[in-house]
């Protein structure tokens, strides 16, 4: 009895077979949890609860991990002058690398005192074996890199996002200013969370021993003759150990010198008389900073820079979160001033919940939606399919390498348009069921079973029309691949959720509305019936009526709609602006302009920043920041960094904007705003302002190639006066730029005599004027040069030059002017080559608010290049940048999309038994995309890549709704005697309200993004414009033209199978 009684309490476990015989026999699995409620729930908890720890432990980042797929070769060459570098490095290195197998592309420069090539590799390539194989080609070279050169760094290259820029400030010296900043830096970098740390804006330390000529030739002595003893006397060398009985003693010499005043009490030379002579008898000795001219400064104080990054695998709002946590107790040295100036955390928290807020909303209005069309108990289950699906997703997310980024953020905003789409299809056809008399879980059963179908095919036709987007190859693809990942995902969960847990929560129980609400239910239900029975449906038997007029009415509309385009009505960019928080702008002189010059010039744009910003009432610019004598470059997107290139030519400024709602004015209005404010720049070869986040790089790129430089210049340089006419293309630059004023020495015969040779005076001009390299210290971070040199006041002038000594091959001296003449030239600032070729790249950027890319490139390549060629024969050019790359992604895409409409076709006829049903199926895509153009031309927005996204899923809809109308129509064809006619208006009647709610619900859930006023979401509405203006168009094509084609096909015969 008790056993018996144990066993009704708690009856033994089914096993695994058991099980399964159970599913068997309830009739396949879907018809298992429809009834096994214990079952349908605990996969419900298992996604949500799963989904939610899964997301907790994401990263986030403000872009997608990227992997440029690309190898660098950096060689500095200190001392040496472009020329050189280019003979000695760069084409060295070039001819060793090119033919390896994975390399794609060889692009090079040369540079005064350094040399890199950046090396692209082909597509599914193993990165590290390519890697390999370059450092080995390096490596054997013979007698590479050449004297005096470092050695070379091969890097793949990586990327990484910012996450803040802290700015240290202080009135104090530049040394202690330095010293504070590098103690800010320590204690980050102690953070476990912080491992990428970069220091903007300060000279390097170093050491500079200076021997003036005339204590030279007082002590007999060269600079050599230092640089030899200096060497001698600092060293740490161990010298083995001693064993002896009390245990192992080391043994070590250590006089390496640390600072300025340990080396100036190094010996160089001792008398017969005990004397001896020092460092410091005959040579001054600068224990300070590299002997450039660099001024960097916030809102008007000395500054330095300190910028933090992320890493693939870190957390950027975590990092963000231990930075601002850490900075609330620390205590900077005395007069030094720690701020966070640039915050990319707040961009991408702002982003965020922008995203999210929008998402809320759209499903709330969703919500209510489904609440007055449907009973409470089916709204709020199909409502849930949202929830479900999305948290289903993250459970896989960690195992997709998806991390939480904007992209990502994009990816679900997409998907929430239309992902009740399969539940509201698989719960009307059940509550059909139960209002025809079926109970219970067979109601379920058969609502399930009636569309499993073309549900199924729906949704697999949605997710190969997103599949393409993971085989773009590049940074960009790799951004798309997120997208394409996310909407896969969620698509494939709610599948699982509208055949697996909603139906079991629908088999059972009756209604849950209650007055009112059930009041105001049936009088929609009947409103939308009357809407239905007395004016859609006569509509569209007049449409199959005359189903021809019907096709040509259609026709018309769809070539309108194109023209739109073609006419340049509603333009097409490829990928509109991303607006970063604040503005950059880069100044570029000629090389060798005085840092003077520079400096007035970024004074005049500063000056012109507070005035505009005055004229706003300060409600344009937070903070300023400007370097002078160098250029600061960031870039918050993938790959997003930063470096400071340094030369008195050079200056940047860049302005911190504030934040919404207090700014009114978009980042890329304030841009223009500001250039106009400065006016023209006489004398500058490039300033540029930049106000986007993601930089692609210039809009044009044209590579021009010739063997005769002089005629290349001229070709060149028509080339940009054409460019800058055309309407929209500003800042037309060249690369071909003439470097530093230069002095070749040449032997004299007298020199030759003296046996002199080039390579003698080459290298006691550099030990004089650019200095020997002694040795390098390390302290704390900082690697310091020890440099023994002439006194700057030496090394300044042309007589400088004439007058230094130089050592003859039996001890004598002469000066240079005996031995040797100077010419004076100039030589290019930088050589450039792409795969072994020497070219000269053109730039210009466009203002895609005035014409777009397409345009313009138009009249390049059909007016400009034809006739440029044919003016001066032997030129050759190619087109580059951004533009290329993109026409590569378009491509592609393109290619691959007609692959997957074939799968579509093929996914479709298999399901349908018939050829030319999904074709009728496939004709309402291209029209659902024609009333996408539609919208944007009715809401003023430009076609972009970004509402390639909205129509991508827009086709997934239009298919799914068409699929599930055409199946209802063949349906009754096959059990009923209805006629084609009949048939297809007894489906329409069917699907209109289905219909209805798909479009509704697509609809209201992009309507807050639709009308988000918020500047940094302007880049998404194009997304939502055509999913929601598409779905409304493709409505109307469903009902309409879909049944006119059907009829259409039943008039030539065409169904088979």
């Amino acid at each position: 009895m008790g056993e018996e009684w144990t066993s009704r309490i708690h009856p033994p476990h089914p096993t695994m077979t058991e099980i399964l015989a159970d599913v068997n026999k309830r009739g396949g699995i879907v018809n298992y949890f429809a009834g096994n409620i214990v079952a349908a729930n605990l996969m419900m908890a298992l996604m949500l609860i799963g989904g939610a720890i899964s997301v907790v432990s994401l990263n986030t980042q403000l872009f997608p991990n990227i992997e440029p797929g690309a190898i660098t070769v950096s060689v500095p060459y200190p001392g040496a002058t472009p020329a050189e570098t280019s003979e000695a490095i760069v084409k060295r290195a070039e001819q060793a690398v090119l033919g390896i197998e994975g390399v794609k592309k060889v692009s090079s420069r040369a540079s005064e005192n350094y040399g890199s090539l950046t090396i692209e590799l082909q597509d599914f390539v193993d990165d590290d074996k390519v890697k390999d194989d370059i450092e080995a080609a390096i490596n054997q070279i013979s007698d590479f890199p050449p004297r005096y050169a470092e050695e070379p760094d091969i890097q793949k290259l990586v990327t990484t996002n910012q996450v803040m820029t802290l700015v240290v400030s202080s009135d104090s010296s530049e040394r202690y200013l330095k010293e504070g900043a590098a103690d800010l830096e320590n204690a980050l970098l102690a953070l476990p969370s912080v491992t990428l740390v970069s220091t903007l804006g300060a000279r390097d330390y170093e050491i500079s021993i200076e021997v003036s000529e005339s204590a030279l030739r007082q002590y007999g002595m060269t600079i050599d003759d230092v640089a030899n003893a200096i060497r001698a006397s600092s060293v740490n060398i161990g010298a083995g150990e001693i064993k002896t009985d009390s245990g192992d003693l080391l043994l070590r010499t250590d006089t390496k010198r640390q600072t300025g005043e340990e080396f100036e009490d190094i010996v160089l030379r001792s008398g017969a008389d005990g004397s001896l002579l020092r460092l410091s008898d005959v040579a001054i000795v600068h224990d300070g900073f590299t002997d450039t001219d660099l001024r960097n400064e916030f809102e008007k104080r000395t500054s330095i820079l300190l910028r933090v990054n992320a890493a693939p695998s870190e957390d950027l709002l975590q990092i963000a979160s231990d930075i601002k946590n850490f900075l609330d107790n620390y205590e900077p040295m005395p007069g030094v001033n720690v701020n966070i100036w640039s915050d990319e955390s707040e961009i991408l928290e702002g982003r965020l919940s922008l995203l999210i807020r929008n998402g809320f909303l759209g499903f709330a209005l969703v919500f209510l939606f489904l609440v007055v069309m449907l009973d409470l108990r089916l709204a709020i289950w199909v409502a849930m399919g949202v929830p479900i699906s999305f948290f289903g997703a993250f459970l896989f997310f960690p195992f997709l390498n998806v991390d939480i980024t904007m992209i990502s953020l994009f990816g679900l905003i997409i998907v929430l348009g239309i992902v009740v789409d399969d539940a509201i299809v698989v719960g009307e056809n059940i509550v059909a069921e139960q209002e025809r008399g079926h109970k219970g879980v067979h109601a379920a059963k058969l609502g399930v079973e009636g569309v499993k179908s073309p549900v199924t095919i729906g949704v697999l036709t949605t997710m190969a029309a997103f599949a393409p987007l993971l085989f773009v190859t590049g940074p960009f693809g790799q951004i798309l691949g997120v997208v394409s990942v996310i909407v896969i995902s969620v698509l494939i969960m709610s599948l699982v959720e509208a055949f697996f847990i909603l139906p079991a929560h629908l088999a059972h129980g009756g209604s849950w509305s209650r007055p009112p609400l059930d009041k105001l239910q049936q009088r929609v239900s009947k409103g939308l019936e009357h809407v239905r029975d007395n004016i859609v449906l006569p509509l569209i038997e007049s449409a199959i009526t005359y189903r021809y007029r019907t096709l040509t009415i259609s026709i018309i509309f769809f070539i309108l709609s194109i023209s739109l385009i073609a006419f340049g009505t509603v333009r097409f960019v490829f990928f509109p602006s991303l607006e970063g928080d604040n503005i950059q702008v880069s100044i570029a002189y000629p090389i060798g302009t005085p840092f003077q010059k520079t400096e007035k010039t970024a004074e005049k744009i500063v000056e012109a920043a507070y005035r505009l910003n005055n004229d706003l009432d300060g409600a344009a610019f937070e903070s300023i920041s400007v370097t002078i004598g160098g250029n600061t470059t960031t870039g918050g997107g993938p790959g997003g960094g930063s470096n400071v290139n340094v030369a008195g030519h050079l200056a940047s400024i860049i302005v911190q904007l504030q934040k919404e709602p207090l700014r009114t004015l978009s980042a890329k209005e304030l841009e223009r705003r500001w250039r106009a404010e400065v006016g023209d720049i006489s004398g500058a070869e490039n300033i540029s302002y930049v106000s986007d986040i993601f930089n692609q790089g210039q809009d044009i790129v044209y590579e021009f190639s010739h063997i005769d430089d002089e005629t290349l210049l001229a070709a060149i340089e028509i080339f940009k006066q054409s460019l800058a006419k055309l309407p929209a293309v500003y800042d037309v630059q060249d690369s071909f730029k003439l470097g530093k004023r230069q002095y070749d020495v040449e032997l004299t015969d007298v020199g030759k005599a003296a046996g002199l040779n080039s390579s003698m005076v080459a290298r006691q001009l550099r030990m004089n004027f650019y200095g020997e390299e002694v040795q390098r210290i390390q302290r704390g971070r900082d690697e310091i040069r020890v440099m023994v040199r002439y006194p700057s006041t030496e090394r300044r002038s042309r007589e400088d030059l004439y007058n230094t000594r130089i050592r003859l091959l039996d001890g004598t001296e002469t000066s240079l002017r005996t031995v040797a003449n100077l010419t004076e030239t100039r030589s290019y600032s930088t050589i450039e080559s792409v795969d072994g070729k020497r070219i000269v790249r053109v730039t210009a950027e466009l203002d895609e608010a005035i014409n777009t890319p397409g345009e313009v490139f138009k009249i390049i390549e059909n007016e400009l290049l034809p006739s440029l060629k044919k003016n001066y024969r032997g030129l050759t050019y190619g087109k580059s940048g951004k533009g290329v790359d993109q026409n590569n992604d378009l491509g592609t895409l393109y290619g691959l999309g007609l692959i997957a409409m074939l799968i579509i076709y093929v996914m479709i006829a298999s399901l349908l038994r018939s050829y030319a049903q999904p074709l009728v199926i496939m004709t309402a895509v291209p029209f659902g995309a024609a009333g996408a153009l539609i919208g944007h031309f009715l809401l003023g927005h430009n076609l972009s890549f970004i509402s390639m996204f909205g129509i991508i899923a827009l086709s997934g809809v239009v298919v799914n709704d068409s699929l599930i109308l055409i199946d209802r129509y063949n349906r009754y064809r096959r059990e009923t005697d209805m006629n084609a006619a009949e048939a297809i208006l007894a489906a329409a009647k069917r699907r209109f309200r289905p219909i209805i709610l798909t479009t509704a619900t697509t609809a209201l859930g992009l309507t807050p993004m639709l009308f988000e006023t918020s500047i940094q979401a302007q880049f998404l509405i194009p997304m939502a414009v055509s999913l929601a203006s598409g779905i409304v168009f493709a409505s109307v094509i469903i009902l309409f033209l879909v049944p006119a084609l059907v009829l259409i096909e039943d008039d030539f015969g065409m169904r088979t199978g």
